[in-house]
């Protein structure tokens, strides 16, 4: 006897995003058949997800047109490169670091079909001069994609410190993994980006 379809459905549904394999997915149908509360609740959740859209000078994920960071006229001239959210979210929550953030999501990588293009340069190089952007600290990973991902991107200007996040960072990995008193002091501890 197989499954319903439905079932079926889903439990292929799961398993095809990142991170969760066919024993997850199978738990997780299986959970969610037997809770309905929870399954109303993840609905609900994932109907509320259209509401998310990209910040449009910076990239950061946001219900609006212009994130709170961009919005708060408050912050530092300094700005935080890094590749997804979820290390803007690690940074915030280590309550330390009051500058601005510039999210790329892309590292170039020829070997998987990630060319320069990707990369919003021009975008960056806009947010720069609106918002005075005295210093750009590389957040990067401190590996290859991300050293040429970098070059790419502050290739060219001019006028404006760049440092980066100390090699103490863990090579290989990215911001978003460390815990909140290593991240405050690579964040303070930073060094020249040397061009």
């Amino acid at each position: 006897m197989k499954p319903p379809k439905s079932y079926i459905k889903l439990r292929e549904a799961l398993n095809s995003l990142p991170e969760i394999g066919p024993i997850t997915a199978e738990r997780l149908v299986q959970y969610l058949i037997f809770n309905r509360e929870k399954r109303e609740n993840l609905i609900n959740s994932l109907r509320e997800l259209d509401r998310i859209g990209l910040c449009k000078f910076c990239g950061m994920i946001c219900e609006g047109e212009i994130c709170e960071v961009c919005a708060d006229e408050n912050r530092e001239n300094v700005v935080l490169v890094v590749r997804s959210p979820f290390e803007v979210f690690r940074v915030e929550d280590s309550g330390k670091y009051k500058g601005r953030y510039f999210v790329i999501y892309h590292l170039i990588s020829p070997s998987e079909g990630i060319s320069a293009e990707k990369i919003p340069k021009e975008k960056f190089e806009k947010f720069l001069e609106n918002f005075k952007i005295s210093e750009i600290i590389i957040g990067l990973p401190n590996d290859v994609k991300g050293e040429v991902t970098a070059y790419f991107l502050v290739e060219g200007i001019k006028g404006i410190k760049i440092s980066r996040l100390p090699s103490g960072v863990p090579r290989g990995e990215d911001i978003s993994s460390l815990d909140p008193y290593t991240l405050y002091e690579a964040l303070t501890n930073r060094v020249p980006f040397e061009l």
